[in-house]
């Protein structure tokens, strides 16, 4: 049984990934896989992250044939997003849905939305893996109503000290898959120790 199998354990219809990075590099490339994938099946996009990161991933978009400034590309800077759907520092379902929701909805009458959102990643930066956990959680019921395939993004390196494990845990059981790039050791040690039995020695 793989580690995917046995990690995850939301036995769900709906397309909810989570991938751990250990650089901006494989972040891009591995979002951009994603995103694109979507586009070319004849979705529309939306991408919530940092601009930093969605500058690093517009250029392997490009590569992959996706024109992003279109009108089925749509990107939202995480960190204020973060904060529309905020209310005293953490993640609120009534804002989440009027921030998120009505976006998603518009942009799935032009076909199936294919989102990408590192808002968890920024919670976790901080250490709120509570909060992240929650966010995680309103995605789901909004991954419910809607059609909607999900890539959510974390830097591995908030998730070594073991006091984050269960945390980790959490996070990889709230989704329908859990992945780490090919370059990425770091990210492919969280993903063995997210099933509990298995070695926490760090690589090297």
């Amino acid at each position: 049984m793989s580690v995917r199998e046995r990690v995850v354990r939301v036995a769900v219809g709906r397309q909810h990934v989570v991938q751990f990075f250990d650089s901006v590099e494989s972040r891009a490339e591995s979002v951009a896989g994603f995103l694109a994938q979507g586009y070319h099946a004849g979705g529309t996009l939306l991408s919530i992250a940092t601009p930093r990161h969605w500058t690093a991933i517009t250029e392997p978009l490009r590569r992959a044939g996706v024109p992003v400034q279109n009108g089925r590309v749509a990107f939202l800077g995480a960190d204020r997003t973060l904060d529309r759907i905020s209310r005293r520092c953490t993640p609120d379902a009534t804002l989440f849905e009027q921030a998120i929701r009505a976006p998603v909805a518009r942009m799935s009458r032009a076909g199936r939305v294919y989102a990408y959102c590192e808002m968890v990643d920024l919670l976790a930066q901080r250490g709120d893996l509570a909060d992240a956990i929650l966010l995680e959680a309103f995605w789901n019921r909004l991954a419910g109503r809607a059609p909607l395939s999900l890539m959510c993004g974390y830097a591995a390196a908030h998730f070594v000290a073991p006091a984050t494990h269960r945390s980790l845990r959490d996070i990889c059981a709230a989704h329908t898959q859990a992945d780490a790039h090919s370059t990425d050791p770091l990210a492919a040690w969280l993903l063995g120790i997210a099933h509990e039995g298995t070695d926490t020695s760090l690589p090297h």
